[in-house]
């Protein structure tokens, strides 16, 4: 039975508020930065309103889905069913500490390449102010016609004026937008819905905590004595993983066929290999929840894996791309037009 009261309700979206205010990444589908307080202020007056109309805790929050996303309604009906708010956070939590780790890698890794950028445009300026005139009055005494390399520094020297404080102006806005909407702003959450999908590395990170957060939660619910698949249904909301919620519903439609819920069909093979264990085989063997607590470890250690082999690979990506191409075209501006003078002057 339910003994989760409107006032616990409400001191728990106090506590997410402190969270935020305090720094603390939390990933639970709230608005970023200070309209996280608007937003949780608006959901309580949603919740009371409904409370106070004869609606239970549980079906105010189930039917509010304008103000509730399915990702904080489903942390919230997990609490309400386990009576433990706590260990729903600490799902959350991990998730919002993993994509923030990711982040950092991403940020991280393009540290040095920035600087080699940096470098390359004082060269490029220099080049334009004291290499192209010198190269030009060597051509004008030798008698040699320009070469494209040069006639393009040419124009390059020739715009300095109008492009010279666009890069400067360019770095400046991407660091105050960052300081002002990013991952750590303060009092944001971090938001996985945000997550690139061009990073793979950092995608898939996100979707293991995801499992992990599924995985925990259902087997807390089943600890419980929540049915299945009432268990199945919470968790999926809470973890926040569209395709693992789809999976489920499509396989709970298909409920009154059997081999539609065996982890042959085809519906079942979108879910993990080893959640389908947990789910389904486990439980002649070491039970269903005690294997869903060993597939919540396994996701955790491999997002957290994921996200350290991020930070080894995402530099290294990063120097060769961005500061390899830099510091090519970098050369090619001083030695193309050298090559073409030489060449001229032996023919």
């Amino acid at each position: 039975m339910e003994t989760v009261t409107l006032d616990d309700f409400m001191a728990w979206n106090d506590e997410l508020h402190a969270l935020a205010q305090a720094g603390v990444p939390i990933d639970v589908g709230l608005a970023r930065g200070a309209d996280t307080l608007a937003t949780l202020e608006k959901i309580n007056a949603t919740i009371a309103r409904r409370v106070s109309q004869g609606a239970s805790l549980r079906e105010a929050i189930e039917t509010s889905e304008r103000a509730v996303s399915p990702t904080y309604g489903g942390l919230m009906l997990l609490g309400l069913t386990s009576g433990n708010m706590g260990a729903a956070l600490r799902g959350a939590t991990r998730l919002a500490e993993s994509i923030d780790d990711s982040w950092r890698a991403v940020r991280f890794s393009f540290v040095y390449p920035l600087i080699v950028c940096c470098l390359a445009y004082v060269g490029i300026v220099g080049f334009c102010l004291y290499f192209v005139p010198a190269l030009e009055n060597l051509h004008a005494n030798l008698r040699i016609p320009l070469g494209p390399g040069l006639r393009l520094l040419q124009g390059l020297r020739q715009a300095l004026p109008y492009w010279v404080a666009l890069p400067p102006l360019a770095m400046l806005l991407v660091i105050g937008w960052q300081r002002a909407f990013g991952p750590n702003s303060r009092g944001a959450s971090s938001q996985a819905a945000r997550v690139p999908p061009w990073l793979p590395g950092m995608s898939g990170a996100v979707e293991q905590q995801r499992l992990a957060i599924f995985a925990d939660s259902l087997a807390t619910l089943l600890e419980g004595g929540v049915p299945s698949p009432d268990a199945l249904r919470l968790a999926a909301g809470a973890c926040g993983s569209e395709a693992l919620s789809e999976s489920f519903r499509a396989l709970e439609g298909n409920s009154g066929q059997g081999p539609e819920r065996s982890d042959e069909s085809r519906l079942a093979q979108r879910i993990p290999a080893f959640l389908r264990y947990a789910l389904w085989h486990a439980e002649p063997a070491i039970g269903s929840a005690r294997a869903l607590q060993m597939a919540a470890n396994f996701y955790r250690d491999s997002a957290q894996r994921r996200v350290e082999r991020l930070r080894l690979v995402a530099p290294l990506m990063a120097c060769i791309l961005v500061g390899g191409s830099v510091t090519l075209l970098y050369g090619l501006a001083l030695f193309v037009p050298v090559v073409e003078m030489l060449r001229s002057l032996a023919n």
